[in-house]
């Protein structure tokens, strides 16, 4: 993977002198204030991705008003000196839409040696809540290390692993005060929350408990420590276009135990802030380098 200048497998972008991003709303006027972008995190929801702001943006600068930021009807950005945190919603095809205009603005502001980390929640496969996961490549269904998008209606194939000096870099960002784990392991991104994910509680499904046991319980002999939705996606299009990649997901519920998190409210709320202690503690020591 390239550490220079952010650039793209697309020679029809150099005759698109109106391109847009659409879904961002970022206008072609603006896109030289993002060229000093090292770090982009993405998340599920805009509330994940404020308080990584807010939280970046108190350490780096001594306050927690945002002004950099956008947020419109199905994304939300705030850009805290060198970094930009950027919402994505939920699954693959949200999350596709986001990154390709996300890598298309840091071409066009000549951004260079730019890391991609997503942050967000996942089911662990024999993992107990709480622990942070960072991911070392991602399988999906048919159990295989590949993204599996579209190009013209035929499938487009694209690897899905994990760059493994981000991801060794972020594990060894765990301090000695953290009172929760960080592991690295496997994981099965799916397209479904529900029968995808093996669950029993959708409003169909055609297997027996039996059969959800025995996938959980493949899952585990392969490897996977966590299941979620976007980490193929994240994986497989920045390794296309040359952008280091890692993703850090924090446990909410062990599937080979339950279905849904026994967690309570506070607890929750304090688990989805294990990934994004560890990710901005990552960021301000490679700041201070």
């Amino acid at each position: 993977m390239c550490a220079g200048r952010v650039q793209l497998p697309n020679p029809h972008l150099d005759d698109e002198d109106g391109d847009y991003l659409m879904h961002l709303e970022i206008p072609r006027e603006k896109w030289h204030l993002f060229n000093d972008i090292k770090f982009v995190c993405v998340g599920g929801t805009v509330g994940r991705m404020e308080e990584l702001a807010k939280q970046l943006n108190e350490s780096l600068r001594g306050g927690t008003d945002l002004e950099d930021s956008f947020v419109n009807q199905r994304y939300g950005w705030f850009k805290v000196g060198p970094v930009l945190c950027v919402s994505h919603g939920i699954g693959t095809p949200s999350l596709s839409v986001m990154l390709h205009e996300v890598f298309k603005l840091l071409y066009r502001a000549e951004c260079t040696d730019v890391r991609l980390i997503r942050i967000g929640t996942c089911g662990g496969v024999g993992v107990r809540h709480g622990t942070v996961v960072v991911s070392t490549g991602a399988i999906t269904p048919g159990f295989e290390p590949v993204y599996v998008t579209s190009s013209l209606g035929e499938p487009l194939r694209l690897p899905t692993d994990a760059d493994t000096d981000l991801r060794e870099e972020l594990v060894n960002s765990k301090s000695a005060d953290d009172y929760f784990d960080v592991i690295s392991g496997k994981t099965f991104c799916t397209e479904d929350f529900y029968q995808g994910q093996g669950r029993i509680d959708g409003s169909f499904c055609d297997y027996s408990k039996e059969d959800q046991r025995r996938f959980l319980q493949k899952l585990q002999e392969l490897g996977v420590v966590n299941i979620e939705m976007e980490s193929a996606g994240v994986l497989g299009m920045a390794g296309k276009v040359g952008i280091r990649a890692a993703v850090v997901c924090v446990v909410i519920v062990n599937r080979l135990e339950a279905e849904l998190p026994t967690a309570t409210p506070d607890e929750m709320r304090e688990f989805e802030d294990y990934p994004i202690k560890l990710v901005k503690r990552y960021i301000i020591n490679k700041l201070s380098n």
